[in-house]
């Protein structure tokens, strides 16, 4: 059999960019080896794409070093894919970019609070790892999915996930109190419903976290009747970004109608 290089070797931009990765301190594994980019290329759907390679966090500060390469000038051509456990049926895991697996280290369920019914967990823990931890205090994450002995929280709120229950207990999104989000450039985002003085300063930031406030403001306060009028009145939204619930019932922005789903 004749393999040409051509169709596996890594592009030299993203040859670049891992190197400047190591060089940055980038503590989790560096994988631009043919073998993990071949069992990355797939999920669970029909498609295939080949990654460059494949980068597996070890913990935010990872996460924040990606986020700060990629934003620099000589790398904003490099695409990075946030996966999970790769059980998506349309290929949202699939990239000829680089793959960013947070199951294999960011799988630690931080915080139950039993009292407030709460949990605090990182993007890599699958649903049933969760609910393992949930049940000997009588509680459990909703929805219930047929893959959920292998897909994450954080696959879940990114497809905003419904499964079987959802008319009972709703998707994804309705369970989602707080997202710390990295965006590109390295800084956070914490998205939860705001206050209409939380709106005001957060609004007031300065630099991509202000915008972020700003645009999203302006979409829902603008163009409602729009939404309102394209916006079909669906129980479970298609993925994507849900605008016509960007302000709560109150009048609370809340970001995560963009970020589950999206």
């Amino acid at each position: 059999m004749i393999v040409m290089v051509s169709e596996v070797a890594v592009r030299s931009g993203y040859v670049a960019f891992l190197d400047a990765l190591r060089a940055r301190g980038f503590e989790g594994e560096i994988a631009p080896d043919y073998a993990n980019r071949t069992v990355l290329a797939t999920d669970n759907s029909i498609y295939q794409r080949l990654p460059q390679a494949a980068v597996f966090p070890k913990h935010a500060e990872d996460l924040e070093r990606l986020a700060k390469l990629a934003a620099e000038l000589p790398h904003r051509d490099i695409v990075l894919t946030p996966r999970g456990g790769g059980t998506g049926t349309n290929g949202q895991s699939l990239t000829d970019g680089i793959v960013v697996d947070v199951s294999r280290h960011m799988n630690q369920i931080l915080e139950i609070d039993v009292e407030a019914r709460r949990v605090r967990v990182q993007a890599g823990v699958v649903k049933d790892q969760l609910n393992a931890a949930l049940k000997p205090h009588g509680l459990f994450f909703a929805p219930e999915l047929s893959t959920s002995n292998r897909a994450t929280i954080g696959g879940m709120i990114s497809t905003d996930a419904s499964g079987q229950g959802s008319c009972e207990y709703g998707k994804t999104r309705d369970h989602v109190l707080e997202l710390d989000t990295v965006l590109l450039g390295g800084q956070h985002l914490h998205s939860r419903p705001l206050s209409a003085d939380e709106e005001q300063q957060a609004v007031a930031q300065s630099g991509i976290l202000g915008q972020v406030h700003t645009t999203a403001a302006e979409i829902i306060d603008q163009q409602r009747g729009l939404i309102e009028a394209k916006f079909p009145p669906l129980n479970r939204c298609l993925t994507g970004y849900d605008l016509a619930h960007l302000r709560e019932a109150k009048g609370q922005l809340n970001l995560n109608s963009l970020l589950c789903g999206s």
